[in-house]
């Protein structure tokens, strides 16, 4: 079943086609590349999927829901879950804290407010917020602020908060920048275990190695429109490819 369906989407800034009547779909519980080079137009297509920009042209549908013309805030409450190059996060909180400032809120209820039950609604936050921590690598970090973290700890508290708000799809955005191999590794299994339970997942990433190893499915992109897609295997044997991107940094393949 496809999840996300992108069709024939496009988006210009002063004249420079950043997205060029881009489609592909995203399958249901799948973990997924986008490469290509610098200006290839992948950020650019994360922004349009998450709201921040509205294409020209075409449409974005998740389950089978249309995401053009909707605020970001209307798409992250449908299920995308997105992070960026660079990291945010609340500095003077707690990492802890972080991640509970990121759940979402139906506001206070008057019963629970009146028989205590919030108390035990509180403490089963706090100890799902400790298990997201630890799933990315930062159970000994909660109680520290998040101005203490590391650009690698950063990021990966950024994936935490997303997680947090259990969304169809996530959307990571060079999520190994400034990473440890060792949390790198950790990520790797912390992927792949969230698509194994069932969530999709779509990975910009230049570290090539880390992707190919990691996915298995690749969309590539070039002067914002796709160039191929394919498995690992047969991105990284194909000669178009080879020219338009990984001849460029073979090293890293």
């Amino acid at each position: 079943m496809t999840l996300l369906e992108i069709s024939d989407v496009s988006k210009s800034f002063g004249g420079l086609k950043a997205v060029n009547r881009c489609a592909f779909g995203v399958e249901q519980g799948s973990l997924m590349g986008l490469i290509g080079p610098n200006g290839a137009g992948k950020s650019t297509l994360f922004n349009l999927i998450s709201g921040l920009y509205e294409p020209e042209s075409g449409s974005i549908r998740l389950d089978d829901e249309e995401l053009v013309g909707r605020r970001p805030a209307d798409i992250a409450s449908l299920g995308v879950g997105r992070t960026f190059q660079t990291p945010r996060s609340f500095p003077t909180l707690s990492c802890l804290e972080n991640l509970l400032a990121s759940v979402p809120s139906s506001g206070e209820q008057l019963v629970p407010s009146i028989f205590g039950t919030y108390r035990a609604e509180e403490r089963t936050a706090v100890k799902n917020a400790r298990e997201h921590l630890k799933q990315v690598g930062l159970e000994a970090r909660a109680d520290d602020r998040a101005d203490e973290l590391s650009g690698g700890e950063l990021r990966m508290l950024e994936v935490a908060r997303q997680l947090i708000r259990r969304p169809k799809i996530l959307l990571l955005d060079e999520p190994t920048a400034g990473v440890t191999p060792t949390l790198q590794t950790h990520l790797a299994e912390t992927l792949k275990g969230l698509r194994d339970r069932g969530l999709t997942i779509i990975v910009v990433e230049h570290n090539l190695a880390f992707l190919l190893n990691l996915v298995e499915h690749v969309v590539v992109m070039v002067h914002g429109s796709v160039l191929t897609q394919g498995d690992p295997d047969a991105i990284r044997s194909d000669p178009e490819v080879v020219n338009a991107y990984l001849g460029r940094r073979g090293s890293d393949a």
